[in-house]
């Protein structure tokens, strides 16, 4: 079975930055990513066939992604990269399975970097599952790198600066955003200016993409979130309401809006299937997005040798990403003894003071965004929680009523997490409604077992799954 020193899954920004520092100290390097291209979902290149015509309609991070990727490219000959690669299970013995070209192969690794990022946060409410409802993240996709509107009178719903960058991108496009609703609460301005001074190109974003919106004529709601969406086979009208501190809608303030489309927004939830699947420690972290891999300093998880950067270890943004990369790349190179502790800590310096100041107004805006309880407490007994399975917020409280405590035992008494999505769009709100249920703290609910594949794959590709030799 061939041996990679050094394994990187994804090719997002953590990704990207871990290749580069890794192969200048002249690591043997395998990268693989499900993708066509690198840049994860905040650097998503074009495909084939599209021309930039005018790069300010894609916002201030297409700059910064060409820059990253210029980088990339210029190290790109010397390691082995496989995009459309989906990396499926961690074995024993250091042993990592993927599928590539239409074939399932295993690979030895002596070190092993997860950059998996995040994924869109679901919120079930009633009406979520009718056509025009999407993700903030999956309308910035079609928006930024296909160029197609999601609809033509757009409400953006949730809390968070993507919001505000989604807006700018759908104006560009020629689209309309009906008005903006902001979850969030800043209890304290001088506390958030506390946390963003000297980060003055965040703050460059935020005035940038909030004169847009004033420019745009776009209503920005605050204190405001959705709580049903309405219509006969599609989206035609959304309700709305004022929340408290807990985001619990207050009575008597709900009033309807006619749109077409309504993306939700409420943040994201780190991938941690495959460091889960490495029996990697995890800790639960609510401002970080829910359960994330307990790192050291230099990024490496509980299991030695395996390493994991990026939004799988807490959501923090693309640029927290890039020097999170960078640092477990140089750990992974000196673990390996391409260079010595010394210049390691000395390239991981610049890193290490950049990261100081991005957190520190991460933590801030974290505390604003993070989801509050009433989120939770939007679906009805009749809506769907979990979408693969259709299984309802009825259903889901019977099987605790009946005795399940955890969610592993939820799922074996109604298949919840079974679907195509392996409960990556009910779980997290299922393991808050739990929570609720029981009257304990989320982290005391057992999270979803994860087990290889981690995402559905052929079974006559798992069958003729062979080791990938040496050439």
């Amino acid at each position: 079975m061939k041996e990679i020193e050094l394994m990187i899954l994804g090719t997002g920004s953590a990704g990207i930055a871990a290749a580069i520092e890794a192969v200048r100290a002249g690591v043997n390097v395998m990268l693989l990513d499900e993708n066509v291209k690198p840049g994860g979902q905040i650097y998503r290149q074009f495909a084939d066939g599209y021309r930039v015509i005018d790069e300010k309609t894609l916002g201030r991070d297409y700059p910064r992604g060409k820059r990253l990727l210029a980088e990339f490219e210029s190290i790109r000959h010397k390691l082995d990269y496989r995009d459309q690669a989906l990396a499926w299970g961690v074995f024993p013995d250091n042993e990592l399975a993927f599928i590539w070209r239409g074939e399932s192969h295993s690979v030895r690794y002596r070190k092993l970097i997860v950059a998996a990022g995040a994924y869109d946060r679901p919120v079930p409410f009633p009406g979520w599952t009718l056509p025009g409802v999407f993700t903030a993240g999956g309308a910035k996709t079609l928006v930024k790198t296909q160029r197609v509107l999601p609809g033509e009178n757009i409400l953006l719903a949730g809390t968070g600066p993507l919001q505000l960058a989604l807006a700018n991108q759908i104006v560009k496009a020629g689209g309309k955003v009906a008005a903006i609703l902001e979850a969030g609460r800043i209890e304290s301005w001088p506390r958030l200016l506390w946390g963003g001074w000297g980060q003055w190109q965040l703050l460059s974003d935020a005035v940038h993409y909030l004169m847009g919106i004033r420019r745009a004529g776009i209503p920005l709601w605050r204190n405001q979130i959705i709580v049903e969406a309405r219509g006969d086979g599609q989206v035609e009208e959304a309700v709305v309401a004022q929340v408290d501190r807990s985001w619990r809608p207050k009575p008597g303030t709900e009033r309807t809006l006619p749109v077409d489309t309504i993306c939700i927004g409420y943040g994201f939830v780190p991938s941690t299937e495959m460091t889960r699947i490495a029996r990697c420690e995890h800790r639960y972290e609510p401002l970080l997005g829910g359960w994330i891999p307990v790192l050291t300093e230099e990024m490496e998880t509980s299991v030695s040798g395996i390493y994991a950067c990026g939004d799988c270890t807490g959501i923090a943004g693309s640029m927290v990403a890039v020097e999170e990369g960078r640092i477990a790349g140089l750990a992974a190179a000196r673990s390996l003894g391409y260079i010595s502790p010394e210049e390691a800590e000395r390239r991981m310096a610049p890193s290490r003071q950049r990261l100081a100041g991005l957190q520190r107004l991460r933590r801030v805006l974290d505390e604003i965004s993070m989801p509050r309880p009433g989120l939770y407490e939007l679906a009805k007994d009749d809506t769907i929680v979990c979408r693969c399975e259709e299984l309802t917020l009825k259903e889901i409280r019977e099987a605790i009523q009946n005795g399940a405590t955890d969610m592993n035992e939820v799922k074996r008494m109604t298949r919840m997490g079974m679907g195509n999505c392996q409960g990556r769009m009910c779980g997290p709100a299922i393991q808050e409604i739990i929570a609720r249920e029981k009257g304990v703290p989320p982290q005391d609910i057992a999270y979803l077992n994860p087990r290889p594949p981690v995402k559905p794959v052929p079974l006559a590709l798992l069958a003729e799954h062979k080791a990938l030799l040496d050439t």
